[in-house]
């Protein structure tokens, strides 16, 4: 797996995204409700948000661990992240994770990417204390999402059909259904309470300011790469996907701001 190809996109628009899911993040640590002194396991935490978020709520009496896959992202969320953070590499499905046990777990869209996630989330259960909770967000189905199917819609309008989104592989979609949550996090042993929420992702700048983070990353920025991987991306591809996108995003605007409607799963699960 090449993790700095990958990475290396949504490094580039780490404030971009943090910003737009700034909303989300404030629920799950609402949700978390994480206390001074609590060790706590942070699962997928990409580039460190939330890392940081539940290291201030812990304080330096607790301590934050976080589990990220792609070094390029690890190295990142250190380089972040204050004194009482610890950063592991490594698959939370599988790792060896040692002690008593975390007093809390959380997740911010870190969960979807397992490839066998009945048997990730039966594991991450035994990283927990007996009773302690799993908070993580999640993304709901594509069309209550823009933020994916518009990006996707103007990619296939400009390349062709593509890939679509498989709620039965890895990837953002592939816990969009509560009742597949309920199932996989029962069968681990979990109790589970889900509470989808309708909202707004808060991106900054304008709808040329987002259409350009989504020439990046997402739906329409993966396809332009494999376009461009193929030799087969020209200068009116490039011009089309952005003028799309801006003319997207500018339906959302709200005044001088894009607010971009989401669908989002907070799920409460108790080991």
């Amino acid at each position: 797996m090449d993790w700095k190809a990958i990475a290396e996109p949504w490094l580039r628009v780490e404030a971009e995204t943090d910003a737009a899911h700034a909303p989300v993040l404030e629920g799950l640590m609402a949700r978390a409700g994480l206390s001074a002194g609590q060790s706590v396991l942070d699962i997928g935490p990409g580039a460190g948000i939330s890392l940081l978020h539940a290291a201030g709520a812990v304080g330096p009496t607790g301590r934050v661990t976080g589990i990220e896959i792609a070094p390029p992202f690890a190295e990142r969320a250190i380089a972040r992240a204050p004194n009482n953070v610890e950063l592991l590499i490594g698959d939370a499905a599988s790792y060896p994770f040692a002690g008593e046990g975390f007093d809390a777990a959380i997740s911010l869209f870190g969960v979807m990417f397992f490839a066998d996630p009945d048997q990730a989330f039966a594991h991450m259960r035994t990283a927990l204390k007996p009773g302690a909770a799993l908070n993580f967000a999640c993304w709901g189905p594509p069309k209550a999402n823009p933020w994916f199917s518009m990006p996707g819609r103007i990619a296939a309008e400009v390349f062709g059909p593509g890939p679509g989104f498989d709620p039965d592989v890895p990837g953002p979609m592939s816990l969009s259904d509560p009742n597949k949550i309920n199932r996989i996090l029962s069968g681990a042993g979990w109790s589970v309470d889900i509470d989808t929420q309708d909202l707004h992702l808060t991106p900054r700048g304008t709808p040329e300011d987002v259409g350009k983070t989504h020439s990046i990353i997402g739906a329409a920025g993966m396809r332009m790469g494999v376009e461009k991987a193929a030799g087969t991306l020209t200068q009116a591809h490039r011009d089309a996907v952005r003028s799309k996108l801006v003319a997207g995003f500018a339906e959302m605007a709200q005044g001088d701001t894009v607010r971009v409607p989401a669908q989002i799963h907070f799920v409460r699960a108790i080991a």
